[in-house]
């Protein structure tokens, strides 16, 4: 009696091609066996599904990263433009106003009218990409709502309400000496 193969083939159950798909099928199936490799379709799947999570997930990371410097570019890029349309140019002058900028003292050649308008608050300096913008107390503050970072020097107005028996009341205190 031969195998079982055989017995099919003579009873006409099966044709001589379908046997030998089935036996190179045992063969592949005992290779992997051998190898190591799963066999079991749902472990294969399990498999796929987590691979699909991982990227899915490094995507997502990847998209985030991509939205955060898109968000920065666009600030930047804002900021830039209102620094650029609402600069000051006919600040300058023989006067020197001096401030600080990341630990060091930064002069800029202002005229007198300039130099009391920033003590006094009415203007603002401001920094990008390392050049010094003299901008209005409104622009400046649209500057300070997307990122304080950009705003070097402003003072904030102050309302003190005048003291009626103050005898220097009517004395302007200046703000710096010129000799």
């Amino acid at each position: 009696m031969g195998s079982l193969q055989d017995q099919l083939l003579q009873a006409g159950l099966t044709t001589s091609h379908n046997a030998k798909v089935a036996k190179s099928e045992k063969r592949k199936q005992q290779k992997k066996q051998k190898k190591g490799a799963t066999s079991n379709p749902s472990d294969l799947q399990k498999h796929i599904q987590q691979t699909k999570l991982e990227q899915q997930k490094k995507a997502e990371e990847l998209n985030q990263t991509r939205q955060v410097s898109l968000k920065q570019r666009e600030q930047e890029a804002r900021v830039k433009q209102i620094l650029e349309h609402h600069n000051q140019d006919a600040i300058r002058g023989e006067r020197t106003f001096n401030f600080t900028y990341q630990n060091k003292v930064k002069n800029i050649d202002v005229n007198e009218k300039t130099q009391k308008a920033l003590s006094g608050g009415r203007l603002a300096i401001c920094v990008l990409e390392g050049q010094f913008y003299v901008l209005d107390d409104e622009p400046a503050r649209k500057v300070a709502e997307v990122d304080e970072k950009y705003i070097v020097f402003h003072v904030e107005p102050e309302n003190k309400p005048k003291d009626e028996d103050d005898p220097y009341a009517d004395f302007e205190v200046p703000d710096d000496i010129v000799w």
